[in-house]
Formats: structure tokens, sequence, C-alpha cells
């Protein structure tokens, strides 16, 4: 059988949706394609490596007043973040003034807003769950919010953008540890196949006030 030159093109074009939409699954939230660690760097903590951006980054977004990523009050269990930022894998050399920026959805699993692009195309009431803070002298930061929700096919996570001068903007994520009742965990999570161990925050919930700590190496 001869095809003729118009079925050669429409078998072509259906070819390319068929894996433009394989590849929609092997990367459901975008960026580039996962690249899944060896277990030598599972165990690696040097440079913080980064993750995708997700969906939901809303640009333009405001310091946090007293690091409280939680200002709309959104029902949930608190926890405060701190760590510092560094200049390189040692981890001997803080960067004062870098920009640590945090999103994440809700207990329930839900983003506020569950879109994106700049803050100006929302509404206050719309916008809650992110910004940023900046490191002090001492490359510290810290900021108090929530425990993220999971929702279908994430496990708990927080979502960063550290930006520094004379460095790259660095996106990643943290994996925030299972509670009781989810279906998820870091080992399982589509994302942290590309993360090493380190990046699952470790909560301490021994005192009234959930507390976990990460140092980002750019």
């Amino acid at each position: 059988m001869t095809l003729s030159r118009r079925t050669l093109i429409l078998s072509s074009a259906a070819v390319a949706v068929a894996l433009a939409a394989a590849a929609a699954v092997l990367r459901p939230f975008g960026g580039p394609p996962r690249r899944t660690l060896t277990a030598a760097e599972k165990q690696s903590c040097s440079l913080t490596v980064e993750a995708v951006e997700g969906p939901y980054w809303v640009s333009g977004m405001g310091e946090l007043p007293d690091g409280n990523l939680n200002v709309k009050g959104l029902a949930g269990v608190t926890v405060e973040v701190s760590g510092h930022v560094y200049d390189g894998a040692s981890g001997t050399t803080a960067i004062p003034n870098a920009e640590v920026e945090i999103w994440h959805a809700d207990s329930s699993g839900s983003y506020h807003p569950n879109g994106n692009g700049p803050a100006t195309g929302y509404k206050p009431e719309e916008l809650a769950l992110r910004g940023f803070v900046k490191t002090n002298a001492a490359g510290e930061y810290r900021f108090t919010t929530i425990y993220p929700g999971e929702y279908t096919g994430r496990a708990r996570h927080f979502h960063f953008k550290i930006r520094a001068p004379g460095k790259p903007e660095l996106t990643t994520q943290l994996i925030v540890p299972a509670r009781p009742g989810d279906t998820l965990t870091f080992d399982t999570d589509d994302i942290a196949e590309g993360l090493p161990n380190c990046q699952q925050l470790v909560v301490d919930e021994s005192t009234t006030l959930a507390r976990a700590s990460f140092d980002f190496r750019i």
C-alpha cells in the first residue's frame, strides 16, 4: 500500500502528539527532565540541588512581615524553618542579604492561588503562603508558616527561589516528612527522586512550635 504525502504528515503529527503526551506524564509538573540520582548522590549533601518550579509560582511577591508566611492565618500546624545561605559547597562562607522566596500549598493541598503569573494579576485576598525573607549579616534566614498539605502526585513540600548577588537564581524544593494518614513520602514522591536525602526536612516536634532547619549552598 502506498501512503500519500498527506497521510504521512498526519501520521507524523499524531506521533508528535503522542510523544508530547508521554512527556507530560513523565514530567507532570513541567521543567527539564528529572534525573534519578545514584545511591551515592542520594547520600551526598553538597551544593543544593535544583528542582522544578512547578505550575504555581506567582512573581512579584513582597518581603514577609516578621518572617510570617501565613499572614492570612490559614488553618494548620505551625512550623518554623530556619537556616543559612552559603556561598559554595563547604558551608563556611555566609551570604548576607540573600533573598529566600517561599511558596507552598495550604494544609489541604491547595495553593493560593492555584495559578501563576504576576501578583498584580490577583486580588490581595487571593494570595497567601507566598513571599520572601532576607538573610541577615550572618547569612541566616527564618520564617514561620503551616505544614503544607499533600495533593495528588506530591508529598508535602516547600518551594524556594534563592537569589544572591553574583549568583544564578536557584529554584528548588524541600520535602516535608509524611504525617499520619499521608499517602506519599519522600521515597515515593516523583520530584524527590531527583533530590538528595538531605533535602527532606527533619522536623523537631518535641516543643510547642515545630522546627526544621536547612542550609542552602549555592
